[in-house]
């Protein structure tokens, strides 16, 4: 953009109905000699048909409140609500800039149960997470406390060990190969986590509960698909599983030893 030149951002697909009652027709933006940024954003449909594609028509709504920032170098250099007509100006910062719409223009607001909504469908999430991963750690837990010897048990308390140091000296040691096989298990399965959250947060609320599974899925297969970006989480998910899987390998081997 430039200041010798007014911006025009008309934008289609919005409904008229949908528009705010308090939206004033879409004004004219001018030049200015100070080196700011002047246009407008408005709804290019007219009712009814009529008008010119890219043009200021009188029945046309300006896009009030709509969100424009310019970027350069990939920094945003200046932000900038539109007023109730659709005009706005940018700072002289802003010359030379490219013009960006932040996604959360488009975004569906939420309005379902306050549990889902951005604020709280993380621990939502995670909530659900506990509650269907709990039973398999619990029963591998309880079998491996069932195989501890009582005899330690009973002869480190007549030693005159606390409970605690019972706990921390004896069971935890003993109990240690099966709470590697619980913590490696759940962590390999936290990193490719993807269902739950696809699933329970809605897609108003799923950026705020974005995961890097769910976000290989949207960038491979979304509408927005960058198959680069997508390559790219799947080599990091790799990486970051592979410190994990050699944890696992020598638990394994070890056991073989034994």
């Amino acid at each position: 953009v430039s200041a010798r030149v007014p911006v025009l951002l008309p934008l289609v697909g919005v409904p008229p109905a949908s528009m705010p009652s308090d939206a004033k027709p879409a004004g004219t933006p001018t030049a200015t000699e100070d080196g700011r940024i002047a246009g407008t954003a408005w709804l290019d449909f007219t009712r009814g048909g009529g008008g010119k594609p890219n043009v200021t028509d009188p029945r046309e709504l300006g896009l009030k409140g709509i969100a424009i920032e310019a970027v350069r170098d990939g920094k945003v250099v200046a932000s900038v609500r539109a007023g109730a007509d659709g005009t706005f100006t940018l700072p002289a910062a802003a010359d030379g800039a490219v013009l960006r719409l932040p996604a959360d223009n488009f975004r569906e607001p939420y309005n379902g149960v306050s549990w889902l909504g951005p604020s709280l469908v993380t621990p939502a999430i995670i909530g659900s997470y506990v509650w269907m991963w709990a039973g398999f750690a619990m029963v591998l837990i309880a079998a491996g406390l069932a195989s501890v010897p009582r005899e330690l048990l009973e002869a480190a308390r007549v030693d005159g060990a606390s409970e605690w140091q019972v706990f921390r000296r004896i069971t935890v040691p003993l109990l240690a190969p099966v709470l590697v096989v619980v913590l490696v298990t759940l962590m390999i399965n936290v990193l490719k986590i993807f269902d739950l959250v696809y699933i329970i947060a809605p897609g108003s609320a799923q950026d705020d509960a974005n995961v890097l599974a769910l976000q290989l899925y949207q960038s491979s297969f979304g509408p927005a698909a960058d198959l680069g970006i997508g390559s790219a989480i799947a080599v990091l998910l790799l990486l970051l599983v592979i410190p994990v899987m050699v944890v696992n390998i020598r638990r394994i081997r070890g056991e073989v030893r034994r």
